[in-house]
């Protein structure tokens, strides 16, 4: 790893102060977007070792983009749940504002930081770690590299990039996606965000043939655990829900008109078109091909 650059002066910094850093990572980021006046975002590179990170959290909703010679294990502690990752260049991760977590580093790493704006409440946001998104890495890259340039282009395509981040997290995993799970007060935060991920992992792979195994063990509890928990959070059970999804992604795709009813089976995960016709017409009420005629 090359000597690290002289630390910035903390004057540049504003999404954390110096010493709010040092209290999570022994070293001050080596490069900023500060001196470039975006408004909405704050960019900061870091060259860091393996180790860990005490438990701290944001004051903004804050996104992460690993650089790293190869994948490396990774680990981040939230809310007293352990979860494991691949870290690798195609990877992020998300971390809501004011959410408490620690992570440990398992190996020599470069990190890019991104703050956006302060005014966007991150609190409905689910946490994710080491997943992959290519349209956010895409964009978060496209930001760290205009940071970079010896002379930037207008500040307004920084602060377009960083609003398309935003308005892309808050769709895909904001907690209004995980019916009722905002609203249940009587849910644990540790099952908040174990039912959060299998639900996340629902809508991802609805292509996929999805056992109650699976997807017990992405939240890491037992199958009678997970399924009692559940029904209790969002209402209807596992397998009600994805049937659900999967409708509700079918809806859409015959809308479009540009694929076969058995092209949108197969999309949704269903190798017999006439069992996706039967789950198709018993949630709308009308058959996939009418359904499509009439779209």
């Amino acid at each position: 790893m090359p000597p690290s650059e002289p630390p910035i002066h903390h004057e540049v910094v504003r999404a954390l102060s110096e010493e709010e850093i040092r209290k999570i990572v022994p070293v001050l980021p080596y490069r900023t977007s500060c001196e470039l006046n975006w408004s909405g975002v704050e960019v900061h590179r870091y060259r860091l070792t393996a180790g860990e990170t005490k438990e701290h959290s944001y004051p903004q909703l804050t996104v992460f983009l690993p650089h790293v010679e190869a994948p490396q294990p990774g680990e981040m502690r939230i809310a007293g749940r352990r979860i494991k990752a691949q870290i690798g260049n195609h990877t992020v991760s998300i971390a809501p504002s004011g959410l408490s977590l620690s992570s440990r580093r398992n190996g020599d790493t470069e990190v890019t930081v991104i703050f956006l704006g302060s005014n966007v409440d991150g609190r409905a946001i689910m946490p994710q770690y080491g997943i992959d998104d290519p349209v956010l890495r895409s964009l978060g890259s496209a930001l760290d590299s205009e940071m970079k340039l010896p002379h930037p282009g207008h500040k307004m395509y920084a602060e377009a990039l960083a609003a398309a981040m935003t308005a892309h997290i808050f769709a895909k995993y904001s907690s209004s996606h995980f019916p009722r799970l905002d609203a249940m007060g009587d849910l644990r935060p540790q099952l908040r965000l174990q039912l959060g991920r299998s639900l996340q992992y629902i809508r991802d792979h609805l292509d996929a043939s999805l056992s109650l195994e699976e997807l017990a063990e992405v939240a890491n509890m037992s199958k009678y655990h997970f399924a009692k928990t559940f029904r209790h959070a969002v209402g209807i059970p596992p397998h009600q829900y994805l049937v659900k999804l999967r409708v509700e992604r079918a809806q859409s795709l015959l809308g479009a008109g540009c694929l076969s009813v058995e092209d949108v089976a197969s999309r949704v995960g269903y190798s017999d078109p006439a069992h996706f016709a039967e789950q198709f017409r018993k949630i709308v009420g009308v058959s996939p091909n009418r359904y499509r005629h009439a779209a």
